[in-house]
């Protein structure tokens, strides 16, 4: 089964607001993004991105770009072990915690 995507999904836990804008500013200079829609992760410790494509491209282009888009690599090592497309870049949008629901919160989107 060929996997070809065309949103990439970016975890950023732990870094300040100044770093993430400084990474997704980076990755639109990428000629093939459209736009980039930024949320705070769940738990408040970081930014999820959803970089969304002009195009299809395949998964081994992804886990390039995430690397190279410094991704989260813990995530990227769990993400090589799959095999199926439906369960690829997975995001948790949501999170339990002590009984309480946490979700994203969107910031923005931004685009080319």
């Amino acid at each position: 089964m060929k996997a070809e995507f065309k949103i990439i999904t970016l975890d950023y836990d732990n870094i300040a607001w100044k770093e993430c804008k400084k990474r997704f500013d980076y990755v639109l200079t990428f000629d093939f993004v459209k736009s980039i829609k930024v949320y705070n992760s769940p738990l408040m410790d970081g930014y999820h991105l959803y970089v969304m494509l002009e195009d299809y491209i395949s998964w081994k282009t992804i886990i390039g770009l995430r690397q190279k888009w410094k991704d989260d690599g813990k995530r990227i090592e769990i993400d090589l072990m799959k095999d199926r497309p439906e369960i690829m870049m997975i995001m948790f949008r949501s999170k339990t915690r002590h009984g309480y629901k946490y979700k994203e919160i969107f910031m923005g989107e931004y685009g080319n």
